[in-house]
């Protein structure tokens, strides 16, 4: 029983839970993350270089050319970190079962335990995952500024009067081809595909507004006849996010704005994902154990005995940055 509490196999399976909640995330941002020698993290935001080279002959000096734009960032990684003390008391009833069940349930209790713990780092770390592509990343206090990513104001437009996805008159579908191409201009990296997260009332509004509805009669299976929403739009995949959270007030809020339009160009270091490691002596080698390729494990756990009132800590923790690159890569609009 004592290799239920071992900091190895509890990292271990606090790292193999999934979470399909993780969105934007684990579209964007997945497959990114890497361990960082200290909790001091420094990165770059880019903005490209988009000239030209010209031909020089065979004897002459290559050419020299201006760097890449990029200022960087440097700050103290954010600290994920919770525990949570199972009594002693709360597990007697298990004795009458004999040592076999009692461990049986006792995995059960830690499984279930650290699944809510792992939940709750990774609800705000999607919420950091879709701060970032808006442009700023904010505390659980919803005030607090972390990190500001610099997106310039010309990729956060609020559109109004005749131009709202509301109105008649507007044409959302030109909209998003200017935005496309603002994106384009902006990137300092070729665009490799298109991907657009959207509130419920941005996809209400582009379910009935004829000029929309118009361009998909000549959709195949029609895509909102079959699904009750539009999949792809000006070459752009869309997808409604509804996931949300409370905040310290028991307001539910959403992820993304009902309101909301999240373009994303897909292209080179569009984002980066660097963590740190937990200051823990129990934890050689960064977060957890070092995995195979050398690499440290996101999500760490332990645990360890309380003397009175007799119990077991459990704990999770987790210092991960959503980190968004090429802020000339997204927009995020109010589009209604």
């Amino acid at each position: 029983m004592d290799d239920l509490f071992k900091m190895r196999v509890l990292t271990a399976a606090v790292n193999e839970m999934q979470n399909p909640a993780l969105r934007v995330f684990n579209r964007v941002f997945r497959g990114r993350e890497h361990l960082e020698p200290s909790d001091r993290l420094a990165f770059d935001v880019i903005s490209g270089n988009e000239t030209l080279l010209g031909t020089i002959s065979v004897a002459a000096p290559a050419s020299v050319t201006e760097k890449t734009g990029r200022r960087t960032i440097t700050m103290t990684a954010p600290r994920l970190a919770h525990k949570r003390l199972i009594h002693t008391a709360e597990l007697n009833a298990l004795r009458a079962y004999g040592v076999p069940a009692q461990v049986e349930m006792m995995k059960t209790r830690i499984a279930r335990e650290q699944l809510d713990m792992r939940n709750m780092i990774d609800r705000t770390l999607e919420y950091w995952a879709c701060s970032a592509l808006k442009g700023i990343i904010y505390d659980a206090d919803l005030s607090t500024q972390l990190v500001d990513y610099h997106v310039a104001g010309s990729h956060k437009p609020t559109l109004t009067g005749t131009d709202l996805w509301t109105d008649a008159e507007s044409d959302p579908i030109g909209r998003i081809r200017t935005w496309k191409r603002l994106i384009e201009d902006d990137a300092g990296a070729s665009i490799t595909g298109w991907t657009a997260f959207l509130g419920s009332s941005v996809m209400d509004a582009l379910l009935t507004h004829d000029s929309v509805r118009e361009v998909l009669r000549y959709d195949r299976g029609s895509q909102m006849a079959e699904t009750g929403r539009i999949q792809r739009l000006a070459e752009v995949e869309l997808s409604e996010y509804n996931g949300s959270f409370l905040d310290s007030g028991g307001v539910r809020r959403r992820f993304i704005d009902e309101d909301a339009f999240l373009l994303i160009g897909h292209c080179q270091d569009l984002v980066d994902v660097p963590f740190a490691p937990v200051v823990d002596d129990e934890a050689p080698g960064g977060v957890g154990n070092l995995t195979a390729d050398g690499g440290g494990a996101l999500y760490f756990s332990k645990s360890w005995q309380e003397k009175d009132p007799s119990g077991r800590w459990i704990k999770v923790e987790a210092r991960p940055l959503p980190v968004l690159q090429r802020p000339g890569a997204v927009v995020y609009a109010k589009a209604v």
